[in-house]
């Protein structure tokens, strides 16, 4: 009963307040003046009133005047979608089903496509953020219409293009707090009557977000140099025939996002919410290094049948993301330097990582679209996919006792996707209309390589039990010039001497055949070059690196090199998958009166299954099916004056059955293998298997059936003086119905065994799901004697939500539950603020912004293991001021 009183005051407080405003693309006005918005939500152009479905569309004027950068800035404006940019991946999460499956072997849940082309790994693709026309929001399973993986919905970025028989010049410069320069330029040329070309440029330069509070005054996180351009060029010879070419880079470096490693301050009892800026952080090793080169062609033909559009779509996409940083020790708070003891070893560990990931996409659409005044309305389309990446993920442990790093090397990971679908509308009447939408897809991935991890045992003399083989000391390890073949690799066989089993010598010889340099100050080459004690090798000269260990060298000599676990620590990756799934929906609406609309919606989505890695006891990847999304929503949009006040208020309900869900775990192999086995029930602790502690996997498998349900209500005001209020409110509940069992990844199998158990999460609330969710915005356009001023102000609220699936919940029974596990976002608001001037007919505008008014900074991701809570944040407070000219 509170709850429904909670939600009933939600409901009247957003009929009295206003939301994020729903951008015009068009200046269109119907019979009241009520500006409308024009989408092509449904690829096809109608208002967004008119559209039976729930759907937001952003303007780029009004991206401009609320600060929006790239695609993660919409989340706080937009109620039910969470985007959440983790270590430069992005996961897009709508009203609570999406993805963290961000690794070569995962797809998205919502689909990202740019200009109409699906585009399967969105990084770097906010740099193209600039001369856009307007940004789509659709929300639930769009599977008939938009294709793969657009379970939870879709987001289509649609820039402007080539207008004919019309020059334009613009240009527009911009300054900021952070350091932040910004340039954009464009110019529309027409060659005749027939054709056209435009051109854009972007240039964006930040400085870093993060602050190195440390002595070394390292460079820190967050620091941006993107560049982007656009090239169009339309010909439209005849009534008939349309040719549109685009072609696009884009290129984004600076220091890329590391987060914050909340571990070090909780592990010593302190609160998150004390820390006063969670981007003050002691850095160590190197300055972050981002290299995002990322660039795409689209080719579209359009030909006029008479009684239907034949529509071809050729899209290119080439992304390459390297990453390499070196993490920060903690975020600042008093005390921290003396938990860094010996603070001078501790901040010169260079334990590095790199992620590398090369993505050539094609995609190749056919479509036949009937007249949009047909009384039978229909699309039937071929849809083609093919994406060849090459991946890399590998780290060096520096100073470390017996981890010296991982290599995940995936020279190979391929996915085929084709599909066939129709979706018709039959206007039955001037009134009522019905849809019916079919898509069959099919999809094969594959994907060879090799998994390895590599630790060493190099023995010392221990000072504590005078053992003269104490185990372990560090050894230095990716020091400056240090860096991996990553792709370059050629070995992937780490077999050579004809004998079954994998040696310490052939173990270390696969390990050197990965680095292309070793670091200046690293010393783990020498030390292994003599090969392990084991094969016969003279004892290597040592170094003593690390302080806190209790070892020393004895005769500058390790008294024993060895290889843990050669054997298993090395595994050939051969998986593949064959997977096919029909998407539909169904559809009725009905116009009470040409300004009320009601409809009822059923829609399903399916998110491609897949495979994991391989492993010695498990040769064969383990595979995971679809998972799928049913939608029943019913909802009106009605259009009505308040007295002499024109309204907007719209309202839907909405249930989801989420099925088959995927949760993702770095589990032990021994706890893999139970869980392949379908065996659910045991605590797995080692087990007999030598990889069970000495290899962990990310293991992905179905496991949950969740639902996903509530309401929805927007509206607009057009009140007198060109003043708008607009207005959304969420209620939104998602919760775990059923599900097996999950190992709980908090805890490290070859760390903390008797913890690292399986758990119920039963009844838990999904990721990213703040019950109550609510924006609004207020703006207006005023006549001056000499121009015209406006202004854009943006409130937004979201609830109390968590990260991950557990809810913060500590299963061990400890009577103080570790600080550690806390995954709980705390409720917050946002406040944006933008004003314009347009001085007369001359072309300048003046404008400036400020997006995070109160410097809100919340936690957007958070990665959970034995060793890390690291946080990834919302942008702090954001300010600007741009001068802008067109003809």
């Amino acid at each position: 009963q509170m709850k429904l009183v909670k939600t009933i005051k939600i409901a009247l407080l957003a009929l009295v307040a206003n939301g994020w405003s729903v951008a015009a693309l068009a200046q269109d006005t119907d019979d009241s003046g009520i500006e409308e918005v024009i989408v092509t939500i449904e690829r096809r152009a109608t208002t967004l009133q008119d559209y039976a479905g729930t759907a937001v569309s952003f303007s780029g004027d009004d991206l401009d005047m609320g600060g929006i950068q790239n695609i993660a800035d919409l989340a706080e404006n937009v109620p039910g979608l969470e985007i959440g940019n983790s270590g430069g991946n992005l996961e897009v999460w709508v009203r609570g089903i999406g993805s963290s499956n961000n690794t070569e072997l995962g797809d998205p849940a919502a689909a990202f496509h740019f200009d109409g082309v699906y585009i399967p790994r969105p990084s770097g693709i906010g740099s193209a953020f600039f001369d856009i026309n307007r940004v789509e929001i659709n929300v639930g399973p769009q599977g008939t219409l938009r294709g793969r993986n657009a379970m939870a919905g879709s987001i289509n970025a649609i820039p402007w293009q080539p207008g004919l028989g019309m020059w334009t010049v613009g240009i527009e410069a911009e300054v900021g707090n952070y350091g932040q320069e910004v340039f954009r330029g464009v110019v529309n040329v027409p060659f005749g009557d027939t054709m056209a070309a435009r051109l854009a440029l972007f240039k964006l330069d930040h400085d870093a977000y993060y602050n190195d509070v440390g002595p070394r005054n390292i460079g820190a996180a967050e620091q941006a140099d993107n560049f982007g351009s656009r090239f169009q060029f339309l010909w439209e010879p005849n009534g008939k025939l349309r040719v549109l070419f685009a072609a696009d880079y884009l290129l984004e470096k600076g220091s890329g996002y590391t987060g914050s490693n909340y571990a070090n301050l909780l592990g010593n009892g302190i609160d998150p919410n004390s820390i006063d800026d969670p981007r003050d952080v002691y850095a160590r090793g190197f300055e972050p290094i981002l290299d995002n080169p990322h660039w795409g062609i689209k080719f579209q033909v359009n030909y006029d049948l008479e009684f239907a559009n034949l529509e071809y779509t050729l899209g290119y996409r080439d992304l390459i993301y390297d990453y390499q940083a070196a993490t920060p020790l903690t975020a600042d708070y008093p005390g921290a330097v003396s938990s860094l003891q010996p603070v001078e070893e501790s901040l010169d560990n260079w334990s590095r990582f790199q992620s590398l990931t090369d993505s050539v996409s094609e995609i190749h659409e056919l479509r036949l679209v009937s007249s949009d005044d047909a009384t039978f309305y229909y699309t039937l389309g071929l849809f083609y996919f093919k994406e060849d990446q090459q991946t890399f993920l590998g780290s060096t442990g520096d100073r470390s006792t017996f981890f010296q790093g991982f290599e995940f090397n995936q020279p190979n990971t391929d996915t085929e996707s084709i599909s066939i679908y129709s979706d018709m509308t039959w206007n039955y009447s001037d009134q009522t209309r019905f849809t019916v939408g079919l898509r069959f897809t099919d999809d094969h991935k594959e994907r060879q390589g090799i998994n390895a991890q590599y630790r060493f045992a190099l023995g010392g003399f221990n000072t504590e039990t005078l053992d003269p083989f104490g185990c372990c000391l560090g050894a230095r390890f990716g020091t400056e010039g240090f860096a991996f073949k990553g792709t370059g690799r050629t070995n992937f066989e780490p077999e050579t001497d004809g004998v079954e089993g994998i040696s310490d010598a052939e173990f270390i010889k696969f390990f050197f055949d990965g680095i292309q340099s070793f670091g200046a100050r690293d010393n783990l080459d020498d030390i292994l070059a003599f090969g392990a004690t084991d094969d016969g090798a003279p004892l290597p000269e040592c170094f003593d690196t690390l302080t806190s260990d209790e070892l020393i060298v004895q005769n500058g000599r390790c008294s024993f090199v060895g290889v843990i676990n050669a054997q298993t620590s090395i595994a050939i990756q051969e998986g593949e998958i064959d997977d096919s799934f029909i998407d539909w929906r169904l559809r009725a609406e009905h116009d009470i009166n040409d300004e009320f609309l009601t409809y009822a919606l059923v829609a399903t989505g399916h998110k491609s299954g897949g495979f994991n890695d391989s492993f010695a006891e498990l040769p064969r990847p383990p595979t995971y099916g679809t998972e799928k999304v049913t939608l029943y929503e019913l909802g009106f949009k009605n259009t009505i004056d308040l007295g002499a006040v024109p309204t907007q208020f719209n309202g839907s309900l909405f249930y989801n059955d989420y099925t088959d869900q995927v949760f993702c775990n770095v589990v032990s192999v021994a706890q893999a293998l139970e869980i392949n086995s379908g065996n659910f029930s045991g605590v797995v602790a080692g087990g007999d298997s030598a990889s069970a502690v000495s290899l962990g996997v990310n293991f992905c498998f179905n496991a949950a059936d969740s639902a996903v349900y509530g309401s929805q209500f927007d509206g607009k005001f057009f009140f007198p003086y060109d003043i708008t209020l607009s207005w959304t409110a969420l209620w939104l509940k998602a919760e775990v119905g059923f599900s097996d069992p999950i190992q709980d990844s908090r805890y490290q199998a070859d760390v903390d065994p008797a913890n690292a158990r399986f758990v119920s999460i039963n009844g838990n609330t999904l990721p990213r799901t703040p019950e109550y969710q609510f924006t609004a915005s207020l703006g207006q356009a005023i006549d001056l004697p000499t121009g015209r001023f406006d202004y854009l102000l943006s409130y937004g609220w979201r609830d109390d939500q968590f990260l991950t699936i557990y809810n913060g919940r500590d299963y061990t029974g400890a009577a103080e539950p570790e600080r550690r596990l806390d995954d709980e976002v705390k409720g917050y608001w946002t406040l944006d603020l933008g004003i314009g001037y347009d001085h007369g007919d001359t072309g300048f505008r003046l404008e400036a912004y400020v997006n995070n008014l109160t410097n809100e900074v919340e936690p957007t991701a958070i990665l959970l293991t034995q060793f890390d809570n690291t946080r990834f944040f919302t942008r702090p407070r954001i300010y600007g001021f741009r001068v802008k000219w067109q003809n």
